[in-house]
């Protein structure tokens, strides 16, 4: 492993290297504490059966096998990014800039969004996940300067468990102090398995999560792990118990006064075996008395509820969703709406940074036209569905009356409810005094559509 050093470019025995593994070894280290009790004297992790330390390839194996696992890592990077996002540098919906056009043309050819959901879905899976840039020259060598967003040939996304950092900018004077100079990606594919250092400025870098380390975030199966090994222990456990006592077995009992071969006897054994495992339907015996024994079937229903419980608390994941009833009318009303605004806390937060490094690296390297300031704009989160729609649009109409006067207009609640295009004006003039009114009191909300969707302004 390598470090830059920005006074003379020579490769030495670097400090981030040490640092690194110093981070390392205390993440271990905390790994090993985090199940200790009575001063150390009992390990629960020990006793219980949990890993301690955990890497990507456990966590891609889980997420490739499980069930809820999956749920969890796909959970947040495919609300984050459904519908993608609009880039408006322009506020006039009627012009459309030299960059919007560029960064649509460049969005649509390389499947952006899908890459970014990619992406994060394999960050969610290790401390972070990378996307390369490819481009033409050597993989190592600095992004060169692009002639427009056509020198970018692909995106590819890679795992936690296909790429390392290799070295870290080392002088704090540096903006990029701390963050990664190269990287190291490795894939394996039917011809074999090939390996590139990548300088970073062809390499995007997704970490969700992060705390007090800006290169690596979080696994969204890290904090769950333990109650994961409880729910297949439970739901495994409780199958096998339902399948064994379901199935009671037969009882045989021989008349003490039967005389029996052991020929007679080895063949009914066979017999029984076969009606056992039903391959025959009728059991006939001369002096045997037989007993099918019942067996009560075992109920895990309530200790399954109480992990999945405790796993939507950890992952902040509703629960119905995390099930897969995503629809809003199987959905608990006030579950969606935190939810919604979870997902759009995280679109802020995490997916927007994202958005303009990528731009701003695009921009530095000629891929796309120079922009002053844009606006990352994210498809409205419809809330209800038609019925639910439609029972507000009802209440609110009936608000007027209720009041004695004018509390919501006619214009609103098709934009505002049932998102609909505005009524012409000469249609619009025959309601409630026309749209002048309407917008005098600030009520109409412009929104750009794009491709049938609804990004908000």
């Amino acid at each position: 492993m390598e470090t830059r050093d920005a006074g003379n470019g020579d490769s030495q025995e670097p400090m981030s290297v040490l640092r690194l593994a110093s981070d390392l070894l205390q993440r271990s280290v905390l790994a090993k504490r985090a199940g200790l009790t009575f001063g150390g004297d009992r390990d629960l992790f020990e006793a219980l059966g949990y890993r301690e330390e955990l890497g990507p390839d456990d966590f891609r194996s889980r997420y490739l096998r499980g069930d809820i696992a999956s749920r969890i890592v796909e959970a947040y990077p495919k609300s984050t990014w459904r519908g993608g996002a609009e880039l408006i540098e322009d506020e006039d919906p009627a012009i459309e800039t030299e960059f919007e056009t560029a960064w649509t043309a460049f969005a649509d050819r390389l499947h952006v969004w899908s890459v970014l959901t990619r992406a994060d879905i394999l960050a969610g899976l290790g401390p972070y996940a990378v996307v390369l840039l490819g481009a033409e020259g050597d993989l190592e060598a600095e992004l060169p300067r692009l002639n427009g967003s056509e020198g970018v040939l692909y995106l590819t996304p890679y795992g936690p468990d296909e790429v390392k950092v290799d070295s870290t900018v080392d002088v704090s004077e540096d903006p990029r102090f701390g963050l990664p100079e190269m990287y190291t990606i490795n894939r394996t594919s039917d011809s074999g398995k090939a390996s590139h250092r990548v300088h970073w400025t062809r390499i995007l870098h997704v970490a969700s999560g992060v705390l007090d380390d800006r290169v690596n975030g979080i696994p969204l199966l890290q904090r769950v792990w333990n109650r994961l090994d409880d729910l297949d222990k439970v739901a495994g456990g409780g199958s096998e118990a339902f399948w064994l006592r379901v199935h009671g077995g037969l009882a045989l009992s021989i008349d003490k006064d039967l005389k029996v071969d052991t020929a007679t006897l080895t063949k009914f054994k066979e017999e029984a075996e076969e009606f056992s495992h039903q391959m025959r339907r009728v059991l006939a015996a001369r002096g045997f008395e037989i007993e099918r024994l019942g067996g009560d079937v075992s109920n895990f229903g309530n200790q399954v509820s109480s992990l999945v419980s405790l796993i939507a608390g950890a992952t902040g994941i509703p629960q119905r969703l995390l099930l897969g009833s995503e629809r809003g009318e199987l959905a608990s009303g006030q579950d969606k709406v935190n939810w919604d605004e979870r997902v759009q806390d995280r679109r802020e937060e995490f997916a927007e940074p994202l958005i303009r490094q990528l731009v701003q690296r695009l921009v530095d390297h000629g891929a796309l036209p120079e922009v002053e300031n844009f606006d990352v704009r994210w498809p409205e989160i419809e809330d209800l569905d038609d019925r639910g729609k439609a029972d507000v649009a009802d209440k609110w109409s009936k608000l007027n009356s209720q009041a004695g006067g004018t509390v919501v207009k006619a214009e609103e609640i098709r934009d505002q409810i049932l998102r609909l295009d505005p009524l012409p004006e000469e249609e619009l003039e025959e309601v409630e005094g026309g749209i002048e009114i309407v917008a005098a009191e600030g009520k109409v909300r412009p929104r750009r559509r794009r491709g049938g969707k609804r990004f908000a302004r």
